[in-house]
């Protein structure tokens, strides 16, 4: 039987390290034209709503799903504020994650309720918005006649979104979301996090066992004070304790904050809490280094879009980043796809010395 091989988008497992894309404009994934060219200094087409918005004030409805979503959406938040900041210099959270958006960079006032929903204070009048994940589509923007940069990071949609909903330039080039400020003074040398939560572990999560040999490849590579922490699900019965893994069960996400920012280096499933490292942001403003995993979603979307979050990725989450396609959204079963969809074919060696090349412990 004839097999076309033309057809197969990547032989392999994917890294991609943090930052812009730009790809030459042949080989750009499915997208929308953006209709002015930002990377050159042109303004987004003028809008009335840009006006109102800035009158009658604003609201974000983040939905009710999981974290990963509510922490990506507020990429959507951070850009009406930017445009509003003037008129509006405070802003009010209700919702189930108060605790933990209290500690964003946001200036927000938190109550804890249902759902999520961000915004300014009062106004029967405000617009509202929501922050829908299978919505905006990656966009396109010509550098040149023959260079194209990509802005597939679900924030920067969201944020691209509301610029042109505007008609207002905003400032951010990537990595719009607000940070998650700690206390945290310095990373300590050598300490590793592993986040093993997910939303779908059958699918999605990497396995204790094999962030295990990943933790093993570190230490071999590099002889140091190693401290490994394993992050799990309350929901799930946590893995043996190892020697050289500290396992930590269930913590809540505020929790996790500063944790990340003790860490030189986070690896997790595709999930919010790696998302949450990788907007971890020190005293100093600095962060983890964060290789997110990814098997069954698009790596180029489901990231922050910050130079230091970066992606291992499967060769069909590689699919469903060049399709701009959804699993979820457009009735993918990856497990059709056998291997090329399945995390832990990727080899836990391999992850581990792209990992320690992003935290810059070796050369490539």
């Amino acid at each position: 039987m004839r097999t076309d091989h033309a057809l197969i988008p990547a032989p392999g497992p994917v890294y991609r390290r943090g930052g812009p894309i730009l790809v030459p404009r042949a080989q750009a994934p499915l997208g929308r034209l953006l209709p002015y060219q930002r990377a050159n200094g042109e303004q987004p087409i003028p809008q009335e709503e840009g006006d109102t918005v800035r009158r009658d004030g604003w609201q974000v409805d983040l939905g009710s799903r999981g974290l990963g979503d509510l922490l990506l959406g507020l990429a959507m938040a951070q850009a009406l504020h930017n445009a509003t900041h003037e008129q509006f210099r405070t802003l009010e959270y209700v919702g189930s994650r108060a605790d933990l958006i209290a500690r964003c960079t946001l200036p927000v006032a938190v109550t804890h309720g249902a759902g999520h929903r961000l915004g300014t204070t009062g106004g029967e009048q405000m617009h509202k918005f929501d922050a829908v994940p299978e919505k905006p589509p990656t966009m396109l923007d010509l550098v040149s006649a023959d260079v194209v940069e990509v802005h597939a990071a679900l924030s920067m949609r969201y944020y691209l979104d509301i610029e042109q909903a505007l008609g207002v330039r905003l400032p951010a080039d990537a990595d719009p979301c607000p940070k998650f400020r700690s206390a945290v003074v310095a990373p300590e040398p050598l300490h590793v996090v592993f986040v093993s939560t997910t939303s779908r572990p059958e699918r999605k999560d990497y396995g204790a066992d094999y962030f295990d040999v990943i933790a093993e490849r570190l230490a071999d590579r590099r002889p140091g004070p190693w401290r490994f922490t394993l992050v799990t699900s309350p929901d799930r019965k946590p893995p043996e304790p190892t020697p050289q893994i500290e396992v930590i069960d269930g913590p809540p996400a505020v929790d996790c904050v500063d944790l990340f920012a003790s860490a030189e280096l986070v690896i997790g499933n595709d999930t919010g809490l790696t998302h949450l490292a990788a907007l971890t942001a020190r005293a100093d403003g600095s962060g983890p280094q964060v290789v997110g995993l990814y098997g069954r979603h698009g790596h180029a979307k489901w990231i922050t879009g910050s130079p230091h979050h970066h992606a291992v990725a499967t060769p069909f989450s590689h699919l469903m980043s060049i399709a701009d396609a959804c699993p979820v959204r457009d009735g993918y079963d990856d497990a059709l796809w056998a291997t090329s969809s399945d995390l832990r074919a990727i080899p836990a060696q391999a992850i581990a010395d792209f990992a320690g090349q992003c935290a810059g412990w070796w050369g490539q």
